[in-house]
């Protein structure tokens, strides 16, 4: 299977309900404020923020009332507004040649797949790479299990801590071990919940500046792992934790299980924060690499 074909085949909730109700407004083959506004409301219920909306509709605004496949014309043009915006905002984590140890420290709340995901980079980059994860969920007994389970399944090497111990001490050990081992990776998993997100918030700062001050030299990559299935609630989240903790990418799983996946335009349009992976699936390799142009016409439900 193509990755084209990856990307419409685990997208259609979001395709579907765009794509059909689409369709539906563009019955009267013209382009007038009745049919602007009935995409606005389309748009809007995918999840798609105002401000996004606008940029939309304001490009299709532009479509000639002689096109003869006006449907259509309208579906290309608002793949190619959409991909626009999201363009600026793929990146790849691990670059071929790319030689630099590399720190990873996942945050994001209890639900957003941070940990399968991890499992998946795990297994995805084990070839060649010696690898450490960290479980520096300390609260949980269960998630440190499920790393672990991860941590064997991709041939990685384990570290955890003591049940309830401080995460940022667990870091520090982590790191410690990092760097007197020669790993390629340390992919630490975080806690997602505490009392308050600011308690949370501080806690996450608190672990990542004890891996700074032991590690200066090494490549520390932040990583925002999201619900997609939580559609414009994920913004709070970007919210909360982007500024405080310099995010320098973002992972949105469950795509293949929502038709809000417009919500990740909203976030691409809002922050500067790139997207490096999205999730269409359970499988290994359904945590894919982010491509601009195959999610803005997979949501369409357009040809490659």
């Amino acid at each position: 299977m193509s990755l084209f074909s990856k990307f419409k085949n685990n997208l259609q909730k979001t395709s579907n309900f765009l794509s059909s109700n689409i369709l539906n407004s563009f019955q009267s083959k013209k382009v007038d404020s009745q049919t602007l506004e009935e995409l606005e409301s389309v748009l809007i219920s995918a999840d798609i923020s105002l401000d996004v909306v606008e940029k939309l509709i304001n490009s299709v605004r532009k479509v000639k009332a002689s096109e003869q496949d006006i449907t259509n014309v309208v579906l290309e043009t608002l793949a190619k507004e959409i991909e626009v915006i999201l363009q600026p905002k793929e990146r790849e984590i691990f670059v071929e040649n790319d030689q630099t140890p590399k720190i990873l420290i996942f945050i994001g709340v209890n639900g957003s797949g941070k940990t399968t995901t991890i499992g998946k980079i795990a297994s995805q980059i084990r070839d060649e790479n010696k690898i450490l994860i960290a479980a520096c969920d300390t609260f949980r007994a269960a998630a440190i299990d499920q790393l672990k389970s991860w941590a064997d399944k991709s041939k990685s090497d384990f570290f955890s801590g003591n049940i309830n111990q401080d995460p940022a001490s667990v870091a520090f050990q982590a790191t410690e071990k990092f760097n007197k081992e020669d790993f390629d990776y340390l992919i630490i998993d975080t806690a997602g919940r505490l009392s308050n997100n600011t308690n949370l918030v501080n806690q996450l700062i608190k672990l990542k500046n004890v891996v700074l001050k032991i590690n200066d030299k090494t490549k520390i990559e932040t990583i925002l792992v999201l619900d997609g299935t939580n559609g414009s609630n994920m913004i709070k989240q970007v919210d909360i934790f982007g500024k405080e903790l310099d995010v320098t990418s973002i992972i949105i799983t469950k795509l293949d299980g929502t038709a809000k996946g417009g919500a990740l335009i909203s976030i691409a349009n809002k922050y500067e924060i790139p997207i490096s992976y999205i999730g269409l699936g359970e499988k290994l390799e359904d945590l894919t690499d982010f491509s601009a142009k195959n999610f803005a016409r997979s949501i369409l439900n357009l040809e490659e």
